[in-house]
């Protein structure tokens, strides 16, 4: 659904191309004979703004904001938007993304040109086309290799950059110079206040947050569209639309069937004789698709992550469905990024996946964690801002994903708040057993119990979960029985899988010829038994292809 942008500037001169359809969602295009504003995606306070400052109409606000406020006005909506703006008289352009960056916008800069773009894979033909060398970033791809993502602003092609969260870029096309900015600091001041002044403060901004949700859905004219999983946080944002009438009718799941994905989001859609729907990944064919996960990803994340994402929608989305309302990140701003009930420099648990790969990129990571005092701070954007947000890419295929965990107003809060309180869920869990008591009357899927006391999340990280998978994967070898998406037992239980991933790793092993020390590591990756790491040998094939062939 996303078509993007571009901004070519060389020799002085500006150009640009939008291609996406103004009028759909909030896409804009405001120009007169200074200036030229493009703005794609979907404004979440769009009303109460046209309200405040005294417009009629989408366009009308871009222009009035402009005026008043000059190239920062982006810093005052919210929702899931990018966009430009070219200064005619000044000869500059200014680049934008949301405050979670989760739409991309990357740039390229050499002695004489700098384009911008909403796509890696569209500066690189840009590139080729004017025969302008460009080479794969091989500590990318190693980060890749390590952490399942790129982290900061690095992306696989070297030289070409993604413009960080809560951002914009600076572009003088008189001398070519780029300078990048934040326009939003999620780190507000500390809170100061009562645990329950926090938790009654915390039930308003969210209130609020969901309320933007759904009434943006009534603005487009659309039918609500909600995720319900048996986790925490999609069931805290359908209970609080729920709490605040606001209809959230249709529920959709997805999971191996029977897993507690299933059994828990059917009980609550029950409960409150919601509209469920249910679509099961069994038999995991979908995770052939590699080619076009990573067309999506752009090699920015690991495929699988977000690859039953898209078989469900494919069977799911109708022109009658809004946005797509999730409880993304919830459980990461309020606890899950905090390693201990105190403030400490970042550490590698929660980013390192395979720790082979580690030496590759230490170096380099140790410096982008001596730049953050906070851990919180260092995951929010690394694993929230550069992992998390891949589903909402693939969602971006048919709408925008939204989430009332990811407003400013929301995660600054949360991360003002002491680590103290957040750390193991604790403040998650006396929010809702104050404001959403429902959320807690069933298990959670994480702790196989219900969210109503801060010891049951102990026990279950720490005994109940195990045991079962003791019990299911090394007893009796039914893991389907214990994963939401058993990816492992689906490629075990699939010659049909098996063959398709040889076939695909034989015919583009050779990409790597001239990367031989990496060529050596993906070889020696692929042949480990467990799915996870031939996918990641795959991956990296596939981003060789992606921008290569």
């Amino acid at each position: 659904m996303r078509k993007g942008f571009s901004v070519r500037v060389f020799n002085g001169e500006i150009e640009s191309f939008c291609r996406f359809q103004e009028g759909l969602f909030d896409n804009v295009l405001v120009e007169n004979e200074s200036f030229l504003i493009a703005i794609e995606g979907v404004i979440l306070n769009k009303k109460s703004l046209c309200q405040e400052f005294a417009s009629t109409n989408f366009k009308d606000l871009v222009l009035n904001l402009f005026i008043q406020k000059k190239q920062r006005f982006f810093a005052l909506l919210e929702g899931e938007f990018s966009g430009f703006i070219i200064d005619k008289s000044e000869r500059t352009v200014f680049a934008f993304t949301n405050v979670t960056s989760t739409q991309k916008v990357f740039y390229y800069r050499s002695t004489d040109l700098i384009i911008i773009d909403t796509s890696i894979k569209n500066i690189v033909e840009d590139l080729k086309s004017n025969k302008i060398p460009f080479s794969i970033d091989v500590e990318s791809i190693y980060q890749m290799l390590a952490f399942t993502n790129i982290i900061e602003n690095k992306t696989p092609i070297k030289d070409i950059f993604k413009i960080y969260d809560a951002s914009y870029i600076k572009v003088d096309a008189e001398n070519l110079s780029i300078k990048e900015e934040q326009y939003f600091n999620v780190e507000a001041e500390r809170f100061l206040g009562s645990k329950e002044l926090a938790i009654d403060t915390i039930d308003e901004i969210f209130s609020k947050s969901v309320a933007l949700e759904y009434e943006k859905d009534h603005e487009l004219g659309k039918e609500h569209f909600s995720l319900l999983s048996g986790g925490l946080d999609s069931r805290v944002a359908v209970l609080y639309a729920e709490k605040l009438q606001l209809n959230p009718n249709k529920m959709f799941c997805f999971s191996q069937s029977n897993y507690l994905d299933e059994t828990i989001s059917r009980k609550i859609a029950e409960k409150f004789n919601f509209d469920y729907h249910f679509a099961p990944l069994d038999g995991g064919i979908f995770l052939k698709n590699i080619d076009k996960m990573v067309s999506i990803s752009e090699g920015m994340v690991l495929y699988t992550g977000s690859i039953h994402v898209d078989f469900v929608m494919e069977q799911f989305y109708q022109e009658q469905f809004g946005l797509i309302h999730s409880g993304q990140i919830g459980d990461g701003v309020l606890g899950g990024f905090n390693m201990i009930p105190d403030v400490q420099k970042p550490t590698n648990k929660k980013i390192v996946v395979n720790s082979h790969f580690l030496p590759k990129v230490f170096e380099n990571l140790e410096k982008i964690k001596s730049q953050y005092e906070r851990e919180e701070l260092f995951y929010l954007r690394n694993i929230a801002f550069n992992r998390a947000v891949f589903g909402g890419q693939v969602f971006q295929q048919f709408s925008y994903q939204t989430s009332p965990f990811m407003t400013k107003d929301f995660m600054s809060f949360a991360v003002s708040l002491p680590e103290k309180w957040k750390f193991n869920h604790r403040f998650y869990l006396e929010w809702i057993k104050e404001h959403c008591k429902e959320a807690t009357l069933f298990k959670w899927e994480r702790t196989m119990m219900k969210p109503n006391a801060h010891w049951k999340t102990v026990l279950g990280d720490h005994f109940n979960k195990r045991l079962v998978n003791v019990f299911y994967n090394k007893i009796f070898g039914k893991e389907y029985k214990i994963s939401m998406y058993p990816y492992q037992y689906y490629f075990d239980s699939s010659p049909e899988i098996q063959s398709f991933y040889n076939d695909y790793f034989q015919s583009n092993i050779g990409l790597l010829d001239d990367y031989k020390e990496l060529q050596k590591d993906i070889l020696d990756l692929y042949h480990h038994k467990d799915f996870f790491s031939k996918s990641s040998a795959v991956n990296i094939l596939a981003i060789f292809k992606y921008y290569l062939s």
